[in-house]
């Protein structure tokens, strides 16, 4: 199984929300997980890498896809492989597009996109689903509210819903804006950190598993 978190824009919390997303399935899955880091700033890996220094153990390996490495999956036997795989293989991208990432979003299960009501992020969104259209991916898409302040009317939510509505599923519930997922590791999450995400993860999961053959 592939599962690919993307977006067309950075700053919405995408690679903090994979951490977070492999850390939780660690915890109620016997699966073996499997990170690639494909963002340009390497930041899952490199906050990875620094968790080794941690006492906890390793929940699993990230692995980072070279820059200069213009075609990452031109051997597309071992992309099938992992999309028809019972480990979780977990792609984190970068904030924008690239044609290096055009078979992997073409063969991806799964692409969770991470998005934020400002004006900025709603438009991006819907730049990366065209995207994904062009490409004629078959993957699906989850979309996911992120740095969701409660207290906040958000002009544009009904408008913006019910359009990336038509392109995949919108999770219910978002992930609320919370200090305690700033400091993340890759090597547990903290009470407060599980308790922040435990809603909408657990609402991926179940959507996950209800349109795959593989549960995680």
């Amino acid at each position: 199984m592939i599962i690919t978190f993307g977006t067309q824009k950075g700053g919405t919390g995408k690679t903090t929300l994979a951490i977070a997303f492999a850390n939780y399935i660690s915890g109620i899955s016997e699966r073996k997980i499997n990170v690639f880091d494909f963002d340009f700033q390497k930041s899952f890996y490199h906050k990875w890498k620094e968790d080794e220094h941690s006492e906890l153990p390793k929940l699993y390996d990230v692995e980072i896809i070279e820059e200069e490495n213009e075609q990452p999956f031109s051997d597309f036997e071992h992309l099938i492989e992992m999309k028809e795989s019972e480990e979780i293989h977990l792609f984190d991208l970068a904030g924008t597009l690239d044609a290096r990432y055009s078979d992997l979003l073409i063969y991806s299960d799964f692409i969770v996109i991470p998005f934020e009501y400002s004006d900025v992020s709603a438009k991006s969104t819907l730049v990366f689903v065209n995207f994904l259209g062009l490409l004629e991916s078959q993957a699906e898409r989850i979309f996911i509210r992120s740095k969701y302040d409660k207290g906040y009317k958000y002009p544009n939510q009904e408008g913006m819903d019910a359009e990336i509505s038509k392109y995949g599923t919108l999770l219910k519930n978002p992930v609320f804006k919370r200090n305690c997922l700033q400091n993340i590791d890759t090597r547990k999450l903290t009470y407060e950190q599980k308790y922040a995400v435990k809603n909408p993860f657990n609402e991926l999961v179940d959507a996950i598993n209800k349109m795959s053959e593989i549960r995680i």
